[in-house]
């Protein structure tokens, strides 16, 4: 998994931990109920992933995963062909406190594009307590064509690609970008990102919001062009740009999470925000999946800047 793919991965998992409190039912602190708390991100082509297993804290405690870590848990991943008919199941270890990694023989198992993956874990410390969740993945996608993978930066010619719609479960594709640049020093970066930050370490990927297929060209032939917003790009240079097709639970998570932290539409009446979207039964957190289309550009500094 490159770094990229990685850093999103990770972003996903500190997006949950610190929502953990906005997702649960609005109750007086006396009534706390810990819940658990499941992450793990299937991706396409990509050997099976991680399952990290922990509890949620009370409101007025901070959450760290180490201390909060589930163990001796039973972890199944159930996989089903595109008929819906099981045909595999991956049975996962103890890794680490709260992490758990298929056993070694499945280690080197794909996951299949176009699938549904459903997971299952037992809690025998919590009278076998079940925690249940299903993704299916998205369909991969591909570079058709390379419209233009070198630009000046901010120039009314963007960073251009058309891609084949990966349209497979009777619904619009939604992406997620995120870009990092394979130079992230100072003096490369953009006078926008310049401006509104004081950490470079964070800049090398950046991650921006969800977009759906409407906010692409949808040509004759079925495929879309794809233009990158500079506002992704953080650094003159090569940049890696992975554009995340992701699946419904994922979708859903991240559209309700941003409504609760006010990066969402303003339509909801004062007092009504919704509770986060998170797929599981038994559990909160998030069981997803996705596909990843990485492409290699230049972003070319402005002669006068």
């Amino acid at each position: 998994m490159n770094r990229c793919r990685t850093f999103f991965i990770t972003a996903l998992s500190f997006v949950i931990a610190s929502l953990l409190p906005a997702g649960c039912d609005l109750y007086r602190q006396d009534d706390y109920e810990e819940q658990y708390v499941v992450g793990s991100y299937l991706i396409a082509n990509e050997p099976l992933p991680e399952v990290r297993l922990s509890t949620t804290a009370p409101f007025d405690e901070t959450y760290y995963f180490d201390e909060r870590a589930v163990e001796a848990a039973n972890i199944l991943i159930h996989q089903y062909d595109e008929h819906g008919n099981h045909d595999r199941t991956f049975r996962y270890f103890q890794a680490n406190r709260g992490i758990y990694k298929p056993e070694l023989h499945a280690q080197k198992e794909l996951i299949l594009p176009r699938r549904t993956y459903r997971l299952e874990i037992t809690l025998p410390r919590d009278n076998n307590h079940r925690i249940t969740a299903e993704t299916s993945v998205p369909d991969t996608f591909s570079v058709r064509e390379v419209i233009r993978d070198k630009a000046f930066y901010q120039s009314s010619e963007q960073l251009e690609f058309r891609i084949n719609s990966n349209r497979s479960n009777n619904r619009q594709n939604y992406f997620i970008y995120a870009t990092e640049s394979l130079d992230p020093v100072e003096e490369n970066l953009t006078p926008f990102w310049r401006d509104a930050v004081d950490d470079i370490n964070e800049l090398a990927r950046i991650r921006t919001n969800i977009v759906n297929e409407e906010n692409f060209d949808v040509n004759p032939d079925g495929t879309l062009t794809l233009r990158m917003p500079w506002i992704g790009i953080a650094f003159y240079g090569r940049n890696i740009i992975s554009t995340f097709s992701i699946d419904d639970n994922t979708y859903d998570f991240y559209r309700s999470q941003s409504t609760q932290t006010g990066g969402g539409p303003g339509t909801l009446p004062p007092g009504e925000i919704q509770n986060i979207i998170y797929k599981i039964d038994g559990g909160i957190g998030l069981f997803g999946s996705m596909s990843v289309l990485d492409i290699d550009a230049e972003v070319l500094r402005p002669p006068n800047l």
